[in-house]
């Protein structure tokens, strides 16, 4: 005697593997379309938000470096940190001397580098050599230097030495300029600063 079996969908039991397969194809049969069809439209829509998914993390990625590169070009240099040396699009240098009264003044070493803060204007040794780097092409001025390193340039003053008692000039090249703090610094530039006191002090 062939042992009985049972139908998985509606319970029911049949004498052999026989009846329970012709149950099936009668009573189950649209069942199994209607599972079938279920499971392809599930795919369908896991497929859709797999690509919805990533065509936002896309969009965003975008998004981003954009938002990052217009920060890099119009943010004051005192709040752009550029971490590491990895990944400039803009790596020039340009010379500053300044010379009060005849008497070279000392620029120090690591202007604008403190631990995890590099600013895109600084300095890595007292040589004077002046490093403007950072994630995108973007145009420095003298003046922005001066405000990394917290002391006072202008076309009014040089640190604490002011036109109403000396003469200020800022030389580029060997040429006399009068931009000032708002000269913007190219690659290989020499400049120097020179006051020189008309009044005593």
């Amino acid at each position: 005697m062939s042992e009985k079996v049972k139908c998985e969908i509606c319970d029911r039991t049949f004498k052999d593997a026989d009846g329970l397969s012709q149950h099936n194809a009668a009573k189950h049969a649209s069942s199994d379309k209607h599972m079938h069809h279920k499971s392809k439209k599930s795919g369908k829509i896991i497929f859709i938000l797999i690509i919805i998914s990533i065509l936002g993390f896309i969009i965003w990625s975008i998004n981003g470096a954009i938002t990052e590169s217009n920060s890099c070009k119009t943010a004051p240099v005192t709040e752009i940190n550029i971490g590491t040396h990895q990944d400039v699009k803009l790596h020039i240098h340009s010379e500053l001397r300044i010379v009060i009264d005849g008497e070279e003044q000392f620029i120090p070493a690591n202007i604008g580098v403190l631990p995890g803060i590099m600013r895109p204007v600084h300095t890595h040794d007292a040589t004077g050599e002046i490093h403007m780097e950072g994630p995108c092409q973007r145009d420095f001025k003298v003046g922005e230097f001066f405000q990394v390193w917290g002391k006072e340039f202008s076309s009014q003053c040089i640190f604490d030495k002011c036109i109403d008692k000396g003469e200020l000039k800022i030389i580029v090249n060997g040429i006399q300029n009068n931009e000032f703090e708002n000269y913007i610094m190219r690659d290989d530039d020499n400049i120097v600063i020179e006051y020189k006191s008309t009044l005593p002090s």
